[in-house]
């Protein structure tokens, strides 16, 4: 056999091992895995960009898993045991020891809720109810002005205090907190913080449509997220535009999905903490960018209430906030209204 056949061989075996080797790695890894599954009475998906080690994914579930059950075990009023439901039960007015998490989730409603005048509002459990918005509400249907009068009574984000780490306060015994404009976007934040605990550089992270990304996404471009055209029809899937991000949070809140319709007159399950009533304006939705999903999950809803004037005024003196309104115009027409910052801080592009 001459040198340069023996050289052939040599490298052939060495081409045959390493295809080898890298088909026991692959096989060993996931490129590109996504995970989804049910939480706080909603959907989540997390999408992960890259060659990720089975192992390490088995690891990352569980984690996920663990995570999600302890955010509902505070924060979900449909479950009876929670935290939230436990003091909602409760008509002590004395500390009700709480886990750091609740207590700082709780403070950060009512810093928003004082920042926005009280256009957001974490105690409206009893009007959501009222409503039939609420977890414990009956049917969905518009209450009477008495029913509201004293439904409002036991509200108003003044009535609750926190340390922000270890209790709450009622100053009212009857007072009960609703955190669902503001705990998916908490539950969003936790899961982000997994992914970079876990080392993963590309990632994009969802809960009930409330979402944080970081880096590229499999195509190596910033991740798109689409703004839902607001269509009142469920099947009605077109987006009005998309949002191209590598860092940050979006959370949209919208009227036409959740709502009821009485004698032809649409109330959005989105209320008025000032006024008990469910809203009816030109505002169709409203998107938040922030660094993290809490800040604009919470901000969504209290510049739904805002409008697009006083809202983008308020938007306008928040670090790091930029916010687009979606507007109903004349004959039904969208109109968008953007931050100062919006465009170019998310490139947005239009869909339609």
């Amino acid at each position: 056999m001459s040198g340069k056949q023996i050289i052939r061989m040599v490298l052939g075996f060495v081409v045959v091992l390493v295809l080898a080797l890298g088909g026991i790695v692959r096989s060993r890894s996931v490129i590109d895995p996504a995970h989804w599954g049910e939480t706080m009475g909603t959907g989540y998906s997390i999408k992960i960009a890259g060659s990720v080690k089975k192992s390490d994914l088995r690891m990352l579930h569980e984690e996920i898993e663990s995570v999600l059950k302890e955010v509902n075990r505070q924060m979900s009023t449909w479950d009876p045991e929670s935290e939230i439901s436990r003091f909602n039960h409760s008509s002590s007015t004395e500390p009700f020891a709480c886990s750091p998490a609740f207590a700082e989730v709780v403070q950060q409603s009512l810093i928003l809720s004082a920042s926005t005048g009280g256009a957001f509002d974490p105690t409206l459990q009893p009007l959501l109810n009222l409503w039939g918005f609420g977890s414990e509400g009956d049917e969905r249907r518009v209450p009477s002005g008495e029913e509201l009068a004293a439904a409002r009574r036991l509200t108003g984000w003044q009535k609750i205090q926190t340390d922000g780490r270890s209790f709450l306060v009622k100053r009212e015994p009857g007072i009960s907190l609703a955190l669902g404009a503001i705990a998916k976007g908490y539950g969003v934040d936790q899961l982000a913080g997994l992914m970079e605990q876990a080392g993963c550089e590309n990632w994009f992270v969802e809960i009930g449509g409330e979402v944080a990304v970081h880096g590229m996404n499999p195509e190596g471009v910033p991740w798109r997220i689409g703004i839902q055209f607001p269509s009142t029809n469920p099947m009605d899937n077109q987006l009005q535009g998309i949002l191209h991000l590598s860092d940050g949070a979006v959370a949209t809140s919208g009227d036409y999905r959740n709502y009821i319709e009485e004698e032809g007159v649409i109330y959005s399950h989105i209320l008025d903490p000032r006024t008990g009533l469910a809203l009816r304006s030109d505002v169709a939705s409203v998107t938040v960018v922030a660094p993290h999903c809490m800040d604009a999950d919470g901000a969504a809803t209290a510049l739904f209430v805002l409008g697009a004037d006083e809202g983008l005024r308020w938007v306008e003196e928040q670090p790091g906030l930029e916010a687009l309104f979606l507007l109903r115009g004349e004959g039904n027409e969208i109109i968008e209204k953007f931050s100062s910052g919006f465009r170019k801080a998310t490139a947005y592009t239009r869909a339609r």
